[in-house]
């Protein structure tokens, strides 16, 4: 889906990631903004490009990542949010903004953010990821493309882990099973 709309290069504006939690709705969201702004320019990023590393460090100019302090996702987020999008990218093709647990964002907060949708914004993206999208204002959702992941088949993630996590076939082929396709609880369990 996500590839799709670099063949065309039509990005909405406004993306909703939801899933259960730990399937990898951040890391998609990470790479999606890696792949808009990869200097190799094709429809993945290349992984070792200075955009991507700095994407990868989050160090990146255009990037911005905006979380819940304490649960919750405040008015004062929004409204740096909503000043940073009113610049053009530094450096970027695209700048974006990726909300994370999108689902702890206050009533407050909610309200402008919704100003903020219904707005034309130019070079920016913004994407909420959330694993309670139900706890969002359905007038948020409807501004939103939504973009709906599952966990992986327990084989393709003992693959990913071993592939590009360098994971032994034991270790991968026990987290794979241990934590039903979820990749973000493979990698948190992997850590330990």
């Amino acid at each position: 889906i996500l590839k799709g709309y670099f063949r065309s290069w039509k990005l909405q504006c406004a993306f909703l990631f939801c899933c259960p939690e730990g399937v990898g709705k951040l890391l998609a969201a990470e790479n999606f903004a890696k792949a808009a702004n990869c200097l190799e320019e094709k429809e993945d990023c290349c992984d070792h490009c200075p955009s991507c590393i700095k994407i990868d460090k989050r160090q990146h100019p255009d990037l911005h990542f905006i979380g819940p302090d304490e649960d919750v996702i405040k008015i004062e987020y929004v409204r740096q949010l909503k000043k940073e999008i009113a610049l053009r990218p530094y450096e970027a093709r695209l700048k974006f903004f990726i909300i994370n647990d999108a689902h702890n964002i206050n009533a407050e907060a909610a309200n402008a953010l919704l100003k903020v949708l219904e707005e034309p914004i130019g070079n920016c993206v913004i994407i909420l990821v959330s694993a309670k999208p139900s706890l969002l204002f359905k007038t948020i959702i409807s501004l939103c493309k939504i973009v709906k992941f599952a966990p992986l088949k327990k084989r393709e993630l003992e693959e990913v882990l071993k592939k590009e996590y360098f994971l032994k076939e034991g270790p991968a082929h026990f987290l794979a099973y241990f934590c039903e396709g979820k990749l973000g609880y493979a990698l948190k369990l992997k850590e330990r």
